[in-house]
């Protein structure tokens, strides 16, 4: 309704005057619209009937003349059938394919426009008889309408009564107009009455129509009261100034208040007001978006670090229970990159999970002494696989002024080789990968650097995309995530790394040439890398005793695991897949010590728990020991985990040394009575 109003006229005259021209002109127009529509049928219907009868009067001649072949007669009465007829063409196609045509055009009237013409030609088809006489055929007799002359004839009339239709319609309007103004006109000049005047003077009011005049009547009397009431306004309006003024909303003036001192109070008392309310809107949208944000982050990393630590488990766990079985040294060697390939993922996960922590910069980077070449050894193997597996070259080498043991963060130089390796082999099809590291003199009075380049064969990175690759979520292009996968957080998070060990990260690339990525390190030689901690051997655990122990767990994998290592040292293992069936486990059975799960179906592992405890507190039992053992490693989740009221947190990928402290700890040291 608004943009109707909007185009209303603003005069009552001119409102009525305008409603009446529409009803007049959709009842007019209607009716010419329904008149040009039977005229149209109308002409149809004769044009068919004409040609109907038409047709069947020259057929008998035709036929007649086809019988013994005089073709001058068909032609001669071809000729007078569309004389001056609504036909423009009549042929007689004989038996054997010849043809007689014939065509006469009659002017039209007028010249009919084109889509009149060509409407009617859609509803207009030629009429075809065949020719025949005992019972044999001769031809086909064929007559073509002269679309012309019909469209320019209805033309004619629907011209004429258009005529007519306008010269009404203005009449009418005319007719109307004069009578508006006489019976109306004196609205216009009420209007131009002031206040004063509205409320002493009654003249020009008597030609009023009725229904106004009460409107008008408290009009005067609004009026008589508004000159009473304006006498107080100039006191108020003064003391408002001062106030705005004291707001530094509206500069001062000297003098009594007018209507532009009111239009300016207004528009500042609005503004004032109108900025205070926006501010209010925009912090409380801002907060509650940012109350938002940071309840979906965190509830996404929580819910990622239970979805990836739960398979992560099964890797490195089964990758370890493997390796203590006899196995051949390709075997052993196989499982060795996997379970460092398994390590290092970990490794890159956790800090994609607390990515925050980058963000915040609240990331801690070591500086412990480490064995430079070693790290190389234990990183390039599952990087070689990969190459093997494409048919890539991959080379390294170490430049012989490069010292064997340096102090640094490992963990952190071995994520950002891996990563730029990885990349190194993803992306090129044949060609070779290839890491030097080589030592570089500082600039005056500054130590000497590492330089770790990293060069590929590959499809290399157009110079726009070069600007962004090191910001978070961004590729070269998006083919490079159909083709190649990829999250985009690599780069950004080997950038920040890198800064945070007090180096620089560059790039060079052409595209179609490959890319070089370099990045340097403070060269700090260290006194010797501290040794490697020695896995236990199987068997060298003390034996539980046949302590029974539940398992809370609900994934088969996770289960087969912690199975698997809870009775090789010792402990008769009992399974329950819910919160709901460790509860009926408990209600028939005493175990030294219960390993739950907090994610699982009917009733999670922190419910659970503050169920065990009420019972027993309700019945007096003695405390069974509960440890959490869940992929929830997420900051909070140990604290959750003990106000549930279990004893201790284990997190996964279960350790299996950690796994033997806890419960030599809960459970040879409190033996079930």
């Amino acid at each position: 309704m608004f943009p109707l109003s909007a185009l209303l006229p603003k005069s009552l005259v001119a409102r009525i005057y305008a409603l009446y021209s529409a009803a007049l002109l959709f009842f007019v127009g209607g009716g010419l619209g329904l008149f040009y529509q039977h005229q149209f049928a109308q002409q149809l219907e004769a044009a068919q009937q004409s040609a109907t009868m038409l047709i069947e009067v020259t057929a008998q001649t035709i036929a007649d003349s086809a019988v013994i072949g005089d073709y001058d007669t068909i032609r001669r009465t071809l000729d007078k059938s569309i004389l001056r007829s609504q036909f423009a063409a009549a042929t007689f196609i004989d038996i054997s394919g010849g043809r007689l045509h014939s065509e006469s055009r009659t002017p039209p009237e007028a010249l009919a426009p084109a889509w009149l013409q060509a409407r009617i030609a859609e509803h207009l088809y030629e009429v075809n008889r065949v020719i025949s006489a005992g019972g044999r055929d001769y031809g086909v007799l064929r007559l073509a309408f002269d679309v012309e002359m019909i469209a320019g004839s209805l033309w004619v009339l629907f011209r004429n009564a258009l005529l007519l239709t306008a010269l009404g319609l203005s009449g009418g309007l005319l007719m109307i107009w004069f009578p508006l103004k006489r019976w109306l006109g004196p609205l216009g000049r009420v209007r131009q009455l002031g206040g004063d005047e509205l409320a002493s003077a009654n003249e020009g009011l008597t030609e009023l129509p009725l229904e106004f005049r009460p409107m008008f009547d408290v009009l005067r009397q609004t009026a008589t009261r508004l000159q009473h009431e304006l006498a107080t306004r100039e006191k108020a309006l003064v003391s408002l100034r001062q106030v705005l003024a004291g707001l530094q909303a509206l500069p001062e003036s000297s003098g009594s208040p007018t209507d532009n001192d009111i239009e300016s109070m207004t528009t500042a008392i609005g503004r004032l007001v109108a900025e205070r309310e926006a501010g209010r809107l925009a912090l409380e949208q801002a907060r509650d978006a940012a109350e938002a944000a940071n309840r979906a982050k965190s509830d996404f990393l929580a819910n990622m670090s239970h979805e990836i630590r739960t398979p992560m488990n099964g890797i490195l766990g089964m990758t370890e229970l493997a390796l203590q079985t006899p196995l051949s040294a390709e075997q052993r060697d196989y499982l060795q990159i996997v379970s460092s390939s398994a390590d290092a993922l970990l490794t890159i996960i956790n800090d994609i999970l607390d990515f925050s922590k980058i963000e915040a910069g609240k990331l801690r980077i070591e500086s412990i002494p480490f064995d430079l070449p070693g790290l190389l050894e234990e990183a390039l193997p599952a990087i070689a696989v990969k190459a093997r597996e494409k048919r890539l070259t991959l080379k390294w080498g170490l430049a012989a002024d490069v010292p064997q043991v340096i102090a640094g963060d490992p963990v952190r130089v071995r994520q950002v080789l891996l990563n730029l390796l990885s990349n190194a082999v993803k992306f090129p099809e044949k060609g070779e990968v290839e890491l030097q590291v080589r030592r570089e003199p500082g600039a005056p009075g500054m130590a000497d650097t590492l330089c770790f380049s990293v060069r590929d064969t590959g499809i290399g990175i157009a110079p726009e995309a070069q600007r962004h690759i090191f910001e978070a979520f961004s590729q070269a292009d998006n083919s490079t995530t159909r083709r190649f996968g990829g999250t985009g957080l690599g780069l950004s998070i080997s950038s920040h790394l890198v800064a945070l060990m007090e180096g620089e990260i560059r790039l060079h690339s052409e595209p179609g040439r490959g890319s070089t990525f370099c990045f340097t390190l403070p060269c700090r030689p260290a006194e010797a890398a501290p040794a490697p901690a020695a896995h236990p051997t199987p068997g060298t655990t003390a034996p539980a005793g046949g302590l029974p122990v539940l398992l809370v767990e609900d994934n088969r994998i996770n289960q087969r695991l912690a199975t698997k290592l809870l009775e090789d040292r010792g402990y008769r293992v009992t399974h329950a897949e819910n919160g709901q069936l460790a509860l009926d486990a408990l209600a028939h059975a005493r175990f030294a010590v219960v390993l739950m799960d907090m994610q699982m179906p009917v009733m999670d592992g922190l419910e659970a728990t503050r169920r065990i405890r009420a019972r027993e507190a309700a019945k007096g039992l003695a405390r069974t020991p509960i440890v959490a053992m869940t992929a929830n490693a997420m900051q909070g989740d140990r604290e959750r985990c003990l106000a549930a009221g279990m004893d201790d947190y284990l997190s996964k990928p279960i350790n299996a040394d950690e796994l033997s402290r806890q419960l030599e700890r809960w459970a040879l040291g409190r033996p079930p009575a």
